[in-house]
């Protein structure tokens, strides 16, 4: 396989997260008529949604074809999924409408800035804050998905009682998911400013 091949296999695994999102959002809207099986559906997509995420910089790494193209395509090709996916869970009921606007708030902001950095003639990485932003709203993606699952579900396993904290297990979902996210924003926002203070000293 020669550089060019294994550099769009690479960007096809990365965009394959889109399809994947979307088709995770439609399976949890079924889910209040079609009962179990677009609950289990919606929870498959999203773990190989995940697992696309982690396979593509692992061979691009391996490949050797990572690049500036990449650097930025991942990110963006991460906001269109996530927050398709999270816009079906608020349309089934499982999230709320405001997490939207902190996703969408954090990850343009974190567009400007590698735009700004660019410009500037500084690369902005990846830093561990949006590594772990994508951990966890992966895993909040999943957990509220598998809260949609219908109550007799929870009869057939012995475990009705869970009913109750479902609630209470949503928001608090919902909550580590946008306070994780907004840290990551600010965390690169305080990135970039360093950054643009160190090149200015060096200047």
């Amino acid at each position: 396989m020669n550089e060019e091949l294994r550099h769009l296999t690479v960007q096809l695994i990365t965009a394959a997260r889109v399809p994947l999102a979307a088709g995770a959002a439609v399976c949890v809207w079924l889910a209040s008529t079609m009962g179990v099986w677009p609950v289990v559906v919606a929870a498959g997509m999203l773990v190989l949604l995940e697992l696309t995420d982690y396979l593509d910089g692992r061979l691009a790494r391996k490949w050797n074809v990572a690049g500036t193209f990449g650097e930025l395509f991942d990110p963006y090709i991460d906001s269109i999924s996530r927050m398709t996916v999270f816009f079906g869970l608020a349309a089934a009921g499982a999230s709320s409408w405001w997490l939207l606007l902190v996703l969408a708030i954090r990850d343009v902001s974190v567009a400007y800035i590698r735009i700004m950095s660019l410009l500037t003639g500084r690369a902005v990485h990846s830093r561990l804050s949006g590594k772990l932003k994508a951990g966890v709203q992966g895993a909040g993606a999943i957990i509220l998905t598998l809260t949609l699952l219908p109550p007799a579900v929870f009869d057939q396993i012995g475990l009705p009682g869970l009913i109750e904290f479902i609630a209470p297990a949503r928001l608090a979902v919902i909550f580590v998911v946008a306070a994780v996210t907004a840290w990551s924003a600010f965390d690169y926002f305080i990135g970039a400013v360093r950054g643009s203070a160190s090149n200015r000293k060096n200047l």
